[in-house]
């Protein structure tokens, strides 16, 4: 597994790349705000919330990419990821 820590701000950052061949599964726990998650287009008003310090499990369909954004401020994402994946 590959541990990543990213910071996330109130525009949308992609947090994890397209994969061309398979499904991938992330686990991800925001740190020091609610987090929420979906498409490039991913607002606080579309977006899947996951609250701040609780870990997540998602799993990402071929071909599609993983953004996130925060309501406020800059905050972090940490997530786990695992050698195959393409990491944004």
């Amino acid at each position: 597994m590959i541990s990543v820590r990213t910071t996330v701000t109130t525009t949308a950052v992609k947090l994890i790349s397209a994969a061309i061949n398979e499904p991938r599964t992330i686990v991800i726990r925001p740190d020091g705000n609610d987090l929420f998650i979906g498409g490039p287009d991913v607002t606080t008003s579309n977006g899947l919330k996951i609250d701040n310090n609780t870990n997540f499990t998602v799993q990402i369909p071929q071909g599609e990419e993983l953004w996130a954004i925060v309501p406020t401020g800059t905050h972090a994402a940490i997530f786990l990821t695992w050698p195959v994946e393409t990491v944004a």
